[in-house]
């Protein structure tokens, strides 16, 4: 017997991570895609092309989405109003609106509700009240906000913290929803990627809770004793990949024999294409960049490589100052234009900068900055240059038949780099997603069969 499948709406939806891990559970369809970027609308189209139900998309400021129009592609998709089971999306706090208010509160035909004004004078919090606004129109059975860790931090008429209470309260008093809140590691669902989220999740038809974690920190013995695995490494996520192609896709669609032999379980849970996947594409960095990532070992801060080289320089320094009867000064200068001493490390960088991923641990948060050495830990772990697109995916826990486009016309480009890193550092990790899917679903089917939610199917979190 087959398992009912739940619709989804999937809102600042980007490329598709949320409604990835939603779909490849199983036991939802998503019916609906709205964000504002082109390429990422087009990679979310592209990837749930061959759906039961492919989504409708629309690319426009949910500031000016008119609800109606939501409710028609709904309806189109087989979803009543009041019918839609899940919404989720993650609306960027306190980003500062580039619309006038006027404008979209205008064209949006924004519903108000009790709750408004505690938002609504304030516009850095457009897009989260518009998000629950949107919410209260569409009443789903389950409604999820994720979002960074700081979101439940941010200020709010002076306090710390105070907004994520007031988007609680607009949840439970105005809307009607039992509310949980959780920072969640990815890595305890699988991820090879230590990346914490905040989630809300909301619940109309009984209480709210957060799925039950499968993994945990290798060195935790008593989750390990209790039946949680190890986190997955990056060894586990990307060792198995050829060498990359330079600014050409010429890998993608070939055949799978260019897969590493001896994969990993994780790496084997990757592998859903029929042919080997798209956007494993290397970048080329200056010269400067290589010098820097040459001296860097796997898993170290700059801090402590810098700190490393310059104990190197120094003995240098002290060797040709007594050798040549010069200062240290002058011998410094000397190595310097020889380029015996690299003077980049004597400068102070983010602690992550330049560092490269260890093969034996999870790798830090991927973000769309890692296009950019520089700008953390995203460097090979043994390798000349920064990680792939693919690997980046796959730390991520994108399967590799997600393709990711590039193009905002219609060519199917998929090697602007920095793009795809772009969509792939912004996405929701898709197997923390399938963990929120199989755990919402689970609920679901209890209150079809006529029992409440049960919220002994969660774990404590943490």
């Amino acid at each position: 017997m087959l398992e009912k499948k739940y619709s989804l709406a999937e809102f600042f939806c980007g490329c598709g991570g949320t409604s990835r891990g939603f779909t490849r559970s199983g036991r939802f369809n998503a019916v609906f895609g709205n964000d504002i970027k082109t390429e990422a609308l087009r990679t979310f189209e592209f990837n749930h092309r061959q759906d039961d139900v492919p989504p409708v998309t629309v690319r426009e400021d949910i500031r000016l989405l008119d609800v109606e129009r939501i409710h028609e592609a709904l309806r189109e998709r087989g979803v009543a109003k009041g019918d839609l089971d899940c919404m989720i999306g993650g609306p960027p706090c306190q980003g500062f609106s580039q619309l006038r208010r006027s404008e979209h509160r205008e064209k949006g035909k924004i519903v108000k509700f009790k709750g408004y004004s505690q938002l609504a004078h304030d516009p850095r919090n457009d897009l989260v009240l518009r998000y629950l606004e949107v919410a209260e129109a569409l009443q789903p059975k389950f409604l999820v906000i994720e979002n960074v860790p700081q979101m439940l931090n941010h200020g709010f008429d002076g306090r710390l913290g105070k907004l994520s209470e007031i988007v609680i309260q607009m949840l439970e008093r105005d809307l009607g929803y039992k509310v949980e809140v959780a920072v969640l590691n990815s890595a305890d669902y699988g991820v090879p990627q230590l990346r914490e989220r905040a989630v809300f999740i909301a619940s109309s038809i009984g209480s709210a809770s957060m799925p039950r974690p499968s993994h945990c920190d290798p060195s935790n013995e008593r989750l390990l004793r209790e039946g949680r695995m190890p986190w997955v490494t990056v060894a586990d996520a990307i060792s198995d990949l050829p060498a990359p192609s330079l600014g050409e896709d010429v890998l993608g669609g070939q055949a799978l024999n260019l897969y590493g032999e001896g994969p990993s379980v994780y790496a084997q849970q990757m592998r859903s294409a029929p042919t080997f996947p798209y956007n494993h594409i290397a970048r080329s960095y200056r010269k400067s960049v290589l010098d820097i990532i040459k001296e860097m070992r796997p898993g170290k801060t700059w801090d402590t490589e810098s700190e490393r080289m310059r104990d190197k320089y120094a003995s240098a320094i002290k060797k040709l100052s007594v050798s040549k009867g010069i200062s240290l000064e002058a011998a410094q200068v000397e190595l310097e234009r020889s380029r015996a001493i690299n003077p980049v490390f004597y400068k102070d960088y983010y602690w992550s900068a330049y560092s490269r991923l260890a093969w034996d641990s999870p790798s830090l948060t991927i973000t769309a900055n890692a296009n950019f050495l520089g700008s953390g830990r995203y460097t090979h772990p043994t390798e000349m240059r920064g990680i792939t697109m693919r690997e980046a995916a796959r730390l991520q826990s994108f399967d590799d038949d997600f393709r990711f486009i590039t193009s905002d016309s219609e060519d199917m480009d998929t090697v602007r780099v920095g793009v795809g890193m772009d969509m792939i550092g912004e996405a929701v990790p898709p197997l923390l997603s399938k963990a929120i899917a199989m755990h919402l679903a689970e609920q679901l089917d209890g209150f079809r069969a006529g029992a409440p939610a049960n919220a002994k199917l969660a774990a404590k979190v943490g």
